[in-house]
């Protein structure tokens, strides 16, 4: 009996000893540097248990059963399977490098392919250059990181917009590229850049699959999920920095001005008014430094929360940015908040959900700038012989006359300027993939986005000076509030098949529908009580308008698009390489007979490394030659272009008294059609001693045909130039684009802690304006009070040339 309890003990115990399992743990290394490896994934095969080396390439998993495998992945590199028979603590895992999975994997447009390849004029932003750049708005990550891409700023305002241009300006009307969004039409300044995983830029005919809104190129943007088989991940990002401005510009201090002064009155045969000259002017006011503030700071903060399954992956991400600007203290800010929600899942084996929601929330707080009104204009201009306040420590008047009557004490502006914006923002895709059968996927996605905004502006009642431009009389408020909303829902299949191991083809035909609309309502109100921003509304303002001014408007819209597209890609031993696309697009913003666009592409590749004849070179590693051409479109106009509308204004006379009433607006142009960019490209791509140098060279041309270029003159009897009318949009010109593009980047990593990144872009354009039709030349911009504009669009130069 004894021996028996013996037995059952020793079974028990056994039986214990095996449902707690081993533990095993290590490090992870690259099996040609032997560095280690941090972020490998360490999942249990068909199982939730899992972790992750850390920054030294550690790992630990406790309670494994017996006979278990271990799985080591991690992108770049081989995985690696490891049978779990006991326990061992000090495991040194090698992963070896995947020259396949190397290749990364570009966006193209529905759809995506291997970088080797791409046929088109394609550049990357990564998310390691994202890390390292740290932009505030994710526009600055393409600031001088993609040839050909330029981004400037025309203001330097806290939550300013920037303007992003593809291969130069081939038009006069909106020269912004179309941005994608996981599939969806979006806005980059909306989104918080650590959510944003790569930026695949296309530049050339690779953007047709686009079709008519692809002209000025497209910016693709993938933001970040949580990674399969991995555990939930929270990680917080914070940084502050301090902003001021880097310079200033030279002015005359007082003593010089008054010296100055003096020779232009006795020039003119006046009075000089500084009649004695001495040190008790001295430097005067250096009225640059009385408007601009050092060490404004700017703040981020930034959590995310990712992990997944085996059929799960998900990420749950927030934001908080506020940047002060260092002109106006609290008068002007930028604060936004951003909330993200991804989660992707496989249903079934044939069924995949992705979907992907943002919430955008932002306040802005802005001073005049950018115009003849602007403070900084005012404090270049403000003698330095006048002081910023008076002896009784107001703000001190500036005088009339030469000094000129548009001219304001510039800190006394800021004083009293009163606005504020608020913009709230929803927007997101969901998708599904469906393999109807092997090779063949039908996708479908809908995307959407409803923002609503408010605005609100207060004019103080002021007395600047006798005769002043921007005195006010009567205090007044306006108001707006408007809602935008869009949706798309596309629906397409991609059929992939290899015949004969040598022959590969891609297939994809779908179609997009796609709805914009919206409306929006202004108002003012007059005699603000107590001349206060604390009692600036409208239902509070009572006061009559002026004569002849209507206080409120509004409008509303409705645009629609319908498109039909498909590609074929083949590829013939991975050297070379044909993509034909084709799409037909059908607008709302044209009349009959000229709704539907019709855009066709064509690129073609040779890599000529993997030819026979290349040989084994130790110094190109990969070499490609592509081209392309194709047209695509653009439909940046006002909307209704080509039909009469009662948007103008007028003055009726009933029973002998004026009664103000509408009119016809734009003249319309039934004629109005799709505007083309025909672009062609020639480039070279060039990897150099094991991969570590990488060149790009690219060669364009995009010619700009039938240019939509509105308010063309035509006779002032169909009253182009009535109150609230303007002269039509007309399809009237062409501009040529030719450039040069050359990319050069370098990486290395020399040891586990030093490694190098370099990279260098030029970009050489030349611009010309071939046919304007119907004017000789057209102006364009605004330089002073009264002056004509600065710019022009002519025949044999350059497109704004001033």
């Amino acid at each position: 009996m004894k021996s028996n309890y013996l037995l059952i003990i020793f079974l028990f115990l056994s039986t214990f000893g095996y449902a707690q399992g081993y533990d095993i743990g290590g490090v992870v290394k690259e099996t040609g540097s032997g560095l280690p490896i941090p972020g490998v994934n360490v999942q249990i095969k068909n199982a939730t248990k899992g972790t992750a080396t850390d920054f030294d390439g550690r790992f630990s998993l406790k309670g494994i059963s017996s006979g278990s495998t271990v799985v080591f992945s991690y992108l770049g590199y081989k995985n690696f399977e490891y049978k779990v028979m006991s326990s061992n603590m000090t495991l040194g895992i090698s992963l070896q490098e995947d020259a396949k999975s190397l290749e990364e994997v570009v966006v193209i447009g529905y759809g995506t392919q291997k970088k080797r390849e791409v046929t088109g004029a394609v550049s990357v932003v990564d998310s390691k250059a994202l890390d390292i750049l740290k932009p505030i708005r994710i526009e600055q990550a393409l600031q001088g990181t993609v040839s050909g891409v330029n981004v400037t700023t025309s203001s330097g305002s806290p939550g300013a917009g920037l303007d992003i241009r593809i291969r130069g300006i081939a038009t006069n009307g909106d020269a912004a590229p179309l941005v994608i969004i996981d599939g969806y039409i979006g806005e980059l300044g909306l989104l918080n850049p650590n959510d944003v995983e790569t930026i695949t830029v296309l530049k050339d005919a690779q953007a047709a699959i686009y079709g008519s809104a692809a002209a000025n190129g497209v910016i693709l943007v993938t933001t970040r999920t949580g990674k399969k088989n991995s555990k939930g991940k929270l990680s917080f990002n914070t940084w502050t920095g301090f902003q001021e401005s880097a310079k200033t510009l030279s002015t005359l201090n007082a003593t010089q001005y008054a010296a100055l002064l003096n020779e232009s009155y006795a020039n003119g045969g006046k009075p000089v008014p500084y009649p004695i000259l001495n040190s008790n002017l001295g430097r005067g006011t250096d009225w640059q430094n009385e408007v601009f503030d050092t060490g404004v700071p700017v703040i981020s903060h930034d959590l995310t929360f990712s992990g997944g399954s085996d059929k799960i992956s998900y990420s749950v991400s927030g934001s908080h940015l506020d940047q002060e600007g260092i002109i106006g203290g609290d008068k002007s800010g930028f604060l936004r908040n951003t909330a993200r929600v991804s989660l992707n899942a496989d249903v079934s084996e044939r069924l995949k959900l992705k979907s992907n929601v943002i919430y955008t929330y932002f306040n802005r707080r802005t001073l005049l700038e950018n115009g003849n009104a602007s403070v900084l204009l005012n404090s270049l201009n403000a003698p330095s012989t006048i002081k910023p306040y008076d002896a009784n420590g107001n703000y001190s008047i500036f005088p009339g006359g030469s000094l000129g009557n548009e001219m304001i004490n510039p800190l006394a502006q800021i004083d009293n300027t009163y606005n504020n914006y608020n913009f709230k923002q929803i927007s997101g895709n969901f998708g599904l993939d469906y393999k109807l059968f092997k090779d063949f996927v039908i996708s479908s996605n809908l995307g959407f986005k409803s923002a609503n905004s408010e605005g609100k502006t207060f004019a103080k009642m002021l007395d600047y000076g006798s005769g002043k431009v921007f005195n006010t009389p009567r205090s007044s408020v306006s108001q707006s509030a408007i809602n935008d909303n869009n949706y798309s829902f596309d629906l397409f299949a991609t059929y992939t098949k290899t015949i004969a191991q040598d022959h590969k083809v891609v297939a994809m035909v779908g179609n997009t529908i796609f709805r914009e609309y919206g409306n929006g309502l202004f108002g003012a109100g007059y005699d603000v009580p107590n001349n206060s921003w604390d009692f600036a509304d409208i239902a509070l303002a009572r006061g009559t308008p002026p004569l002849g001014v209507n206080p409120s408007g509004s409008y509303v819209y409705d645009e629609r698009r319908l498109s039909y597209f498909t590609r074929v890609q083949y590829d013939y031993k991975g050297k070379y390489l044909l993509s034909g696309m084709y799409r037909r697009d059908a607008s709302t913003k044209f009349g009959p007979g000229n709704k539907a666009g019709y855009f066709p592409s064509v690129t073609a590749g040779w890599l000529i490394s993997d030819e026979g004849f290349f040989g084994e070179s130790k110094v190109i590693n990969f070499l490609k030659l592509r081209g392309s051409y194709g047209i695509v479109g653009n439909d940046r106009i006002p909307n209704n272009g080509y039909i009469s509308q009662l948007s103008g204004e007028s003055t009726y006379v009933f029973d002998n008294t004026l009664v103000n009433g509408v009119a016809t607006g734009q003249i319309p142009n039934e004629k109005l059609k799709w505007e083309q960019a025909k672009k062609l490209d020639i480039g070279l791509d060039v990897n150099l001693l094991d991969n570590k140098i990488n060149i790009v060279a690219d060669y364009f041309i995009d010619t700009r045909e039938d240019l939509l270029i509105p308010g063309i003159p035509v006779s002032g009897i169909l009253g182009g130039a009535a109150p609230g009318a303007s002269n039509p949009t007309i399809n009237a010109g062409t501009v040529r684009n030719e450039g040069f593009e050359f990319a050069i980047n370098y990486k290395n990593k020399f040891s586990e802690n030093f490694s190098m990144s370099l990279g260098y872009n030029v970009t050489l354009l030349k611009n010309n304006v071939t046919e304007i039709i119907g004017a000789d030349f057209l102006q364009g911009g605004v330089f002073g009070i009264g002056q004509q504009p600065p710019s022009r669009m002519e025949v044999g130069h350059s497109i704004g040339y001033f």
